[in-house]
């Protein structure tokens, strides 16, 4: 299969898709969303962790005060590469026009947000990152059956204040987003509880995200000070014609290295029904 002049109006300079496609994925993909975003040139970034505080205490005056040191640890990361390879018409590259930067770099950087909102919310992928259903010691708040009531989001915000985290994000599949969106203010009532869930809007404080790579019935709660999505090097898109030499047409290779990072295991919730 191959993208033919035929069918687009005409073709972009291929190295114009680079830049496009890095804003395309930090706008799709969720990882990137309700993550702190680190770019690096190198090949793993290490994140010293604070696990607690030196401990302090009260003191009669000229008296010797004890030395205490804090605990630290740290969380180390190394990008995974994600890639996607198209081929056009030579006919098509010569062509001067918007149109196919457009249809061929949003067409990688969709499949790439895909594939690293399915890792960030996966558990353990074949060369690539872990993800939340790999963390050992998450928080856990049992929903039930059904989502009717904000509660469980409260209940979310307590847990993960007591292991160190401030949640600033709730990350919700998409039957969790619509059950919410028809709950009802009480038994009887037409009324609803909230006028919409979306993406953007705000539940018991955190910004809510729907994503469809998140398991069905489920939402985690996360502290995006905590958890890291890091990108090496940016997403990168070369050409070649080469490959292609006997077809008279050109390859065009999309490449993105992807980790994540969670500092706090402990701060991060998992909303379902753990039943």
């Amino acid at each position: 299969m191959a993208t033919l002049n035929s069918t687009l109006e005409n073709a972009f300079t291929p190295e114009d898709y680079g830049k496009l496609i890095d804003t395309v994925v930090d706008e799709t993909s969720v990882a990137f969303q309700a993550a702190t975003v680190v770019n690096t040139t190198k090949h793993q970034v290490r994140f010293p962790v604070l696990v607690s505080d030196p401990e302090t205490g009260w003191y009669a005056e000229n008296t010797e005060i004890a030395l205490v040191d804090p605990e630290t640890n740290e969380v180390v990361v190394v990008p995974s590469k994600v890639a996607g390879l198209t081929q056009v018409s030579n006919e098509a590259v010569d062509d001067t026009d918007p149109a196919v930067a457009e249809i061929i770099g949003k067409a990688l950087a969709r499949d790439i947000s895909k594939k690293v909102d399915a890792a960030f919310f996966g558990n353990t992928v074949t060369n690539g990152p872990s993800g939340l259903l790999s963390l050992s010691g998450v928080e856990v708040v049992d929903t039930g059956a059904g989502w009717t009531t904000l509660d469980y989001v409260h209940d979310a915000k307590t847990q993960a204040m007591a292991n160190g985290a401030d949640l600033t994000h709730i990350v919700l599949a998409p039957d969790v987003a619509l059950a919410l969106a028809k709950a009802k203010t009480g038994t009887g009532s037409n009324q609803s509880l909230l006028e919409t869930v979306d993406d953007g809007i705000r539940l018991a404080g955190l910004v809510a995200l729907v994503s469809g790579a998140v398991s069905a019935g489920n939402a985690w709660a996360l502290d995006a000070s905590q958890v890291m999505t890091v990108r090496r090097l940016g997403t990168t898109v070369v050409q070649s014609k080469d490959a292609a030499f006997s077809s008279d047409a050109t390859q065009i290779r999309a490449v993105s290295r992807v980790g994540f990072g969670f500092a706090n295991p402990a701060g991060v919730v998992r909303l379902y029904d753990a039943a």
